[in-house]
């Protein structure tokens, strides 16, 4: 969506994390690195939020809300959900271990990211998409990009 559109700034967070050094230590639990929050929302903040000119059409990619700052330039906000069936297929291909396939479906379960979603910014621009098959991945790009076309 996002190679198709110039118009807008893809911005991967865990990839920002990485390349802007914003890591704390590995956390051997939950098998993953842990993230400074603090200073990936201040950067986004100060480059994106703060400006005179926001850039127009920034697309953050991240499975936390509460990272982004509040900001009257966020129009929306999408929560990709797939069923347990989906999701546990997609991560044991991705190698992930047992222990965090579970995390990653209990989130699914509690819908951990779609009130953390709602509770961040307001109902009205939070939006509940399913992305399980070829076909909704197709429609959910082409419903994007018409709503990115319709917006001023």
């Amino acid at each position: 969506l996002c190679s198709k559109n110039k118009s807008l700034t893809y911005v991967n967070i865990n990839e920002l994390a990485k390349q802007e050094k914003f890591l704390l230590e590995y956390d051997e639990e939950n098998e993953c690195r842990i993230l400074d929050d603090d200073a990936i929302h201040d950067y986004l903040n100060e480059e994106y939020f703060e400006k005179s000119t926001p850039p127009s059409g920034l697309v953050l990619d991240y499975h936390s809300a509460g990272i982004i700052p509040e900001s009257d330039h966020i129009h929306g906000v999408f929560v990709v959900r797939c069923s347990n069936d989906k999701l546990y297929d997609r991560l044991k291909q991705r190698n992930y271990s047992v222990k965090k396939i579970e995390q990653n479906i209990q989130s699914e379960i509690f819908q951990i990211c779609l009130d953390e979603a709602q509770e961040s910014f307001d109902e009205d621009i939070v939006h509940e998409i399913t992305n399980e098959t070829e076909d909704d991945f197709k429609k959910n790009v082409e419903n994007l990009s018409n709503w990115i076309e319709q917006w001023p």
